[in-house]
């Protein structure tokens, strides 16, 4: 009898087991399916933004889909591409934001603003700029009398005649304690305090302040200016080459570095 009732009680709790294991599956199933359709949602409209295309008319800017469609009608004086669903345009000389509809998703306040990336959006009232959200907050505050896009997770602001770099919670990771400043690069931006010189993410000065002129790194290298010498420098500040003259330059089309006064 005992033994007919141990096997009766574990028959039971396989049943149950099996029965448990078959909804768990079932359920599974259905999350799976509910993400699945989510996440080919999602995929569609993120194509859908990136088949409108711009056109002008009458010097005014709307998007079209991939098949030709007119989408949004053009009432806009410039437009960007869209960037995750969400494209910058320009209506009365104000910066607003919309969507693949054509709605409006962010009001045109703005005197100046840039397109969104990683969630932020550098925009401008009067003479002063910040940073907003999707949801049009305002993540950093329009105090800065300049401000640039993000690069390599930091952004390069004036504030008072200094410039310096600020993080995308708006904490300031490099005092604003330099006369000019150029965006960071390779791990390096150029600074000005007096003369050039490059820091890195930290503040620290890596290449001394010794340099009439200074450009940010591309492919290992820095053209700089010397006395009247122009070089290419390593990371380590360690000659490579001589430079071309601006002459030189201008005639291959090369940038030019930003001097100091």
């Amino acid at each position: 009898m005992i033994i007919q009732a141990v096997y009766l009680f574990s028959l039971k709790n396989m049943i149950n087991l099996v029965s448990h294991s078959n909804y768990y599956q079932a359920m599974k199933q259905k999350f799976s399916t509910f993400f699945l359709f989510s996440f080919l949602l999602l995929l569609t409209n993120v194509l859908n933004a990136q088949q409108m295309e711009r056109f002008y008319r009458d010097g005014k800017c709307g998007y079209k889909n991939a098949k030709g469609a007119e989408i949004i009608q053009p009432t806009y004086e410039a437009g960007s591409d869209f960037t995750d669903g969400i494209a910058l345009v320009i209506k009365n000389n104000k910066r607003g934001f919309i969507n693949t509809t054509g709605a409006t998703v962010i009001p045109f306040d703005y005197d100046d603003a840039s397109i969104f990336f990683n969630g932020l959006a550098r925009v401008t009232k009067g003479k002063k700029n910040g940073f907003i959200d999707k949801k049009n907050t305002v993540v950093i505050p329009l105090e800065y009398d300049f401000a640039d896009d993000f690069h390599g997770g930091v952004a390069r602001v004036k504030k008072n005649d200094k410039f310096g770099f600020i993080d995308p919670t708006g904490k300031v990771v490099i005092a604003l304690q330099y006369d000019d400043a150029l965006n960071f690069s390779e791990g390096l931006a150029p600074v000005m305090q007096g003369k050039w010189g490059f820091v890195n993410a930290t503040g620290k000065v890596i290449i001394p302040m010794q340099y009439a002129a200074a450009a940010v790194f591309f492919e290992g290298q820095a053209m700089v200016t010397k006395g009247d010498k122009r070089i290419y420098i390593d990371y380590k500040g360690n000659w490579i080459k001589d430079a071309p003259s601006r002459r030189e330059m201008e005639h291959e089309g090369e940038g030019v570095e930003k001097e100091s006064d």
